[in-house]
């Protein structure tokens, strides 16, 4: 691979750019959420480090965060379609309509309950799994932290001499 394409890439992995073309839709991506999560990112690797491991948890970390906003604004939008078939104007209704739009013939049910099932069997459960990932590499990054360093733990003792003689007088 040629030098120059290496050094492009790394820089953008540094720079979190890296990241944020992979999360997906790169040229498409929310400018503000970017920014936001670029600072988090910055602003993790000020506070535990830049070594390999580190980076791929805050990296970790950052995404399940990405994920976790983008699941709860996709709940929030549900929670408003399942407002207004509550307290709309009509109240709840029955489907009586196919994929197409086409009149059908049976009826699949109330068309709140299966937003109710979606947010409690489908959303939920992914923004708690999220909330979890997330936990889990903030709580990695701080045990890597509190641990002793490795260049410490495999360095060769040193021995010191002290010796007693006179006590100075005053």
């Amino acid at each position: 691979m040629p030098r120059p394409r290496i050094e492009r890439v790394l820089g953008g992995y540094q720079a979190g750019s890296f990241l944020i073309d992979r999360l997906g839709a790169g040229s498409v991506v929310d400018q503000d959420l970017a920014v936001v999560l670029l600072d988090l990112r910055r602003r993790l690797i000020e506070d535990y480090g830049n070594g390999p491991a580190v980076m791929m948890l805050i990296d970790r970390a950052v995404v399940a965060y990405r994920d976790f906003l983008r699941i709860t604004g996709w709940s929030g939008n549900l929670a408003l379609l399942i407002e207004h078939e509550f307290f709309g104007r009509r109240g709840p209704s029955a489907d009586f309509q196919d994929r197409q739009g086409r009149e059908g013939r049976t009826i699949r049910g109330l068309t709140v309950e299966q937003h109710l099932a979606r947010l409690r069997e489908g959303l939920i459960p992914l923004a708690e799994r999220c909330g979890r990932v997330m936990r889990e590499a903030l709580g990695a990054l701080d045990m890597l932290r509190s641990a002793p360093s490795q260049a410490v733990e495999r360095s060769k003792p040193a021995r010191i001499s002290v010796a007693f003689g006179p006590h100075p007088r005053r």
